[in-house]
């Protein structure tokens, strides 16, 4: 009796917690997915709809190539005036950041009538004080406007300078942006081949 009492009980107990536990969690999970998932292409339509403002409609599926998934995006007659990419940069302070680039259908990434690069930011862990505020600071990213080959910090011999402080997370944006327009090469190498 006194073995029940002490591991039989306890065990069973402790089983009904968990099971009842992860049932709620299933529970949770099916009514909230769809919801996530409706945020998820809400956000991706209005960083599509930011990257290329002058965009008329955008392919209703996803392509992509080693180096990013894009949308193609038409103007109102139908023509091809860019790619929405999202694109995910190495070397960030903490992970990968991931970004979506409006890459013009001549190979620059967008510039913004205000004069900045058509960049959103998607997915990023980046130090809220420190690399977190790269999202915002306009001098930086502004070097990326009209951008159309690789690009690569003044450190490593290219043309951007990285904010002091927050050099992986400058390192991690210039990659994505990177990845961005070898992600378009590669979509206009195809577009080329297919004539």
């Amino acid at each position: 009796m006194k073995v029940i009492k002490e591991f039989i009980v306890p065990t069973v107990i402790l089983f009904a917690i968990c099971f009842v536990a992860a049932l709620l969690l299933g529970l949770t999970n099916d009514v909230t997915a769809p919801k996530i998932a409706e945020n998820a292409a809400k956000a991706q339509q209005e960083a599509m709809a930011f990257v290329l403002p002058d965009a008329a409609e955008f392919d209703e599926e996803a392509a992509e190539n080693e180096n990013g998934i894009y949308y193609t995006a038409y103007d109102k007659d139908g023509n091809v005036i860019g790619y929405a990419v999202t694109a995910t940069g190495k070397g960030g302070y903490d992970g990968d950041i991931t970004l979506m680039v409006g890459i013009t259908a001549d190979g620059a990434v967008n510039e913004l009538p205000d004069g900045s690069p058509a960049i959103s930011f998607l997915e990023e862990s980046e130090t809220p004080s420190v690399g977190g505020k790269l999202k915002k600071k306009a001098d930086f990213l502004v070097q990326f406007a009209g951008l159309t080959g690789s690009a690569a910090l003044t450190k490593n011999g290219g043309t951007v300078d990285a904010v002091t402080g927050a050099t992986k997370t400058s390192t991690g944006i210039t990659d994505a942006v990177n990845n961005a327009l070898l992600c378009y090469s590669k979509i206009n190498k195809e577009v080329s081949a297919n004539g």
